[in-house]
């Protein structure tokens, strides 16, 4: 029922809703100070996490005072082969070696609906994040980026920004070698500096 309202719904209003909220275009990976690069493979992968509420105030729903923090995941591949995510997985590692991967839009919407009403809103919110925010593409074609946001629980782990990092793996490249895995890239996330904000530009 979850899944079968939450594509009818999207089918009727995302049209509609979605021209307010506006994620900001994202740069190439390596412009990203939360990033690890493999500079033969030419692909780069960063970490942006939204870390409080002001960060990302285009999510309709606050994730963060759930616990649940979006990070955005930006690929650039300057290669000249095409990348596959069919079977990425892209877990957050804590610094005692939890490994977790991104929430689910029912797990999300299980905890929100334990201590809030109109469950139905919280259930269209979720739908039209997960789709707009989301990546839109299992694809990474050669010299171009790709990028999206996936939320983590966090709810257990004390200073996740500053001790934990991001863990992608299972990025698969075409060339003339057949179709094999890279090396598994490693974001520490201490290393994320959040932009600095209109007001305080010079």
């Amino acid at each position: 029922m979850f899944r079968f309202f939450l594509l009818s719904f999207l089918g009727i209003t995302s049209i509609a809703f979605a021209a307010d909220r506006i994620a900001p275009p994202a740069h190439e990976a390596r412009a990203y100070a939360a990033v690890d690069i493999q500079a033969d493979e030419k692909v780069a992968i960063a970490a942006e996490p939204c870390d409080v509420v002001q960060r990302c105030p285009f999510f309709r729903e606050h994730y963060q005072e759930w616990d649940f923090f979006p990070i955005r995941i930006i690929i650039t591949n300057d290669s000249d082969h095409t990348l596959t995510l069919d079977e990425v997985r892209m877990h957050f590692i804590s610094s005692n070696n939890d490994r977790i991967p991104a929430a689910t839009e029912m797990e999300v919407y299980r905890r929100i609906t334990a201590y809030r009403r109109n469950p139905r809103a919280i259930e269209s919110n979720l739908a039209l994040d997960f789709e707009q925010f989301g990546f839109r593409s299992t694809l990474v074609a050669p010299h171009s980026t790709v990028s999206g946001y996936l939320i983590y629980d966090l709810q257990r782990i004390k200073q996740p920004f500053s001790t934990g990092q991001m863990y992608v793996k299972q990025v698969m490249v075409f060339d003339k070698k057949g179709n094999r895995e890279l090396y598994a890239f490693e974001i520490p996330l201490a290393k994320y500096v959040p932009p600095v904000s209109s007001a305080q530009k010079p």
